[in-house]
């Protein structure tokens, strides 16, 4: 979400401190508010009747499946009860409907645009944009957006077999092109899209452009493709498909009736004790309490020696 890759110079390790900082207390001030008042009204009215809040019950959970996979994260640790189980739904490409298939037979190359489907209108400035962007590349485009002006090269469906083609860049679309080697351009706009991107670019099989792009360097330049190749191959070499890995993790889970030994205890401890700010306090008062033993002790001594040598002179 902040745009960043993992090679960070300070300047960028500033920025990427303060934006998780303040990510943290928006979702704190807002969006678990929100959703704590959702889970907290369920349970209170369909299940055991007693409120509760969203990270409670996502804390009970013995095991996660993640809908993710190192092919676009930067490594990170992860928990044990947390398992990868990214394009469980993906599948090898499928004949497509003939209209489709006679436009993308007709030419030797092709290329997918569309926005996804949580941006449904752009406006006429831009829908024509684009069109006379995609008018520029020699190969043809299908569409799943009304560009108004209409080219040659390009083609508009309002429904498009995603995974039989290529994808789009939410997390999703983004598995699924590397799952058919596909290298992307990507226009990001919102949500995760500019950090999915960023990953993308970093991995060397996409590009981030504005409005005003030009697509032929892309559609051309083979390294995007041979770096969509080799991010496809390490994609596919996995011990087990990700549908067998979720289906075994489930059945795990099931035999053993959980996975307690999975799952952490910090969704036991309060706020404090997770950010150790009690054993924080505890050492400080510690400190604190050496230092002023050490000042007192050092305090009387003087006073002390100080008092013998007035008596000895008086005497």
């Amino acid at each position: 979400m902040s745009k960043l890759t993992d090679k960070m110079d300070f300047s960028e390790r500033v920025w990427n401190s303060g934006f998780y900082l303040l990510n943290d207390l928006v979702y704190d001030h807002i969006i678990w508010n929100d959703l704590d008042n959702y889970y907290s009204d369920f349970k209170s009215n369909v299940l055991t009747g007693t409120p509760t809040s969203a990270c409670k019950m996502m804390g009970k959970a013995d095991i996660w499946l993640i809908r993710n996979y190192w092919d676009l994260n930067f490594p990170y640790p992860i928990l044990p009860n947390f398992k990868y189980a990214v394009r469980i739904h993906y599948r090898p490409a499928k004949p497509m409907p003939h209209d489709i298939e006679d436009f993308v037979q007709s030419s030797r190359e092709h290329g997918v645009f569309t926005l996804g489907s949580l941006i449904t209108n752009i406006t006429r400035e831009k829908a024509n944009m684009i069109a006379s962007a995609l008018a520029q590349i020699p190969q043809k485009v299908i569409s799943d957006k009304n560009h108004k002006t209409l080219h040659a090269n390009i083609r508009l469906f309002y429904w498009l077999p995603q995974n039989d083609l290529l994808g789009e860049f939410s997390a999703n679309g983004i598995y699924e092109a590397i799952y058919h080697s596909v290298p992307m351009v990507g226009i990001p706009m919102f949500a995760d899209q500019p950090a999915n991107m960023v990953h993308m670019k970093a991995r060397g099989a996409a590009r981030i452009v504005d409005l005003n792009f030009n697509k032929q360097k892309t559609s051309t330049n083979r390294d995007y493709k041979e770096n969509a190749m080799r991010l496809s191959r390490t994609h596919h070499d996995r011990p087990m498909s990700p549908c067998d890995k979720a289906i075994f993790w489930i059945q795990y889970t099931i035999r053993n009736k959980g996975a307690k030994h999975l799952r952490v205890q910090a969704h036991e401890l309060t706020w404090y004790q997770y950010h150790s700010l009690d054993v924080l306090v505890f050492l400080l008062s510690v400190v604190l309490l050496v230092n002023v033993l050490f000042i007192k002790t050092f305090s009387f001594c003087s006073r002390r020696c100080c008092g013998s040598k007035r008596k000895r002179k008086t005497a």
